[in-house]
């Protein structure tokens, strides 16, 4: 089987051709300038500084993970309303993989 392209030319056909360097026109070669690539850039908000102030600073998460031992210590960790909340987002995970 041969699949041909759109048109009736076949084979292939060159874009530009090459130029010699001792055969030149009469006209002067266009200047060119270097090419510059885009320079990326990253801003960061001050709430995106915040956040990750917060995410690397030993002494807050240290608190926190304290809070956290204290309450499961204590039996307060695990409420009934995280509990069903939890149960509410698995469930809804199980539904919507059907």
């Amino acid at each position: 089987m041969e699949v041909n392209g759109t048109s009736s030319i076949s084979g292939s056909l060159p874009i530009n051709k090459q130029m010699s360097p001792t055969h030149t026109n009469n006209k002067e070669a266009p200047t060119s300038r270097p090419i510059s690539s885009p320079q990326d850039e990253l801003e960061i908000s001050s709430a995106g500084r915040m956040l990750d102030e917060m995410t690397n600073n030993s002494d807050m998460r240290a608190e926190r993970l304290a809070q956290i031992k204290a309450a499961i210590d204590d039996g307060t960790y695990e409420t009934d309303e995280k509990l069903n909340a939890a149960l509410s987002r698995l469930l809804g995970q199980l539904d919507e993989s059907e």
